[in-house]
């Protein structure tokens, strides 16, 4: 996961259980940052780690602002690839690192583009996801 545009800042920040890895999307949970998974992710997003990280460790997030544009790659099981219908809808997260196309369920990425050559989406955080 990258952030391809749009303002961040790199903060330091203690990792939570399961430790995090760079290029994670990361959440806060109990105060600590986690690797995010599926699910709601209100209020929780942060950003993208910057460095590997066990329990307890502090390492560097770029914490995204509102409209920063990220991008991932994808993955479905049903839903294979994206088309100009999918601009503007919320896709979940599938790993910490993937979103998934099969899930619309409490998603937090805002699909903006895509390029299925490549399995990539273009995506936002919108900001009511986000916790900073």
């Amino acid at each position: 996961m990258e952030i391809l545009n749009g303002k961040y800042e790199v903060i330091q920040l203690i990792v939570g259980t399961g430790g995090v890895a760079d290029g994670d999307l990361v959440v806060i949970s109990a105060g600590t940052i986690v690797a995010s998974a599926d699910g709601d992710k209100t209020a929780t997003v942060v950003g993208i780690a910057l460095d590997d990280g066990d329990v307890d460790d502090v390492v560097a997030v770029a914490a995204i602002s509102e409209g920063a544009i990220l991008q991932a790659p994808y993955a479905g099981a049903t839903k294979t690839t994206l088309t100009d219908a999918d601009l503007g809808t919320l896709f979940d997260v599938d790993t910490e690192t993937q979103i998934d196309l099969d899930d619309t369920i409490a998603g937090c990425a805002l699909c903006i583009g895509y390029n299925n050559d490549v399995n990539l989406i273009k995506f936002m955080i919108p900001a009511s996801f986000l916790y900073l």
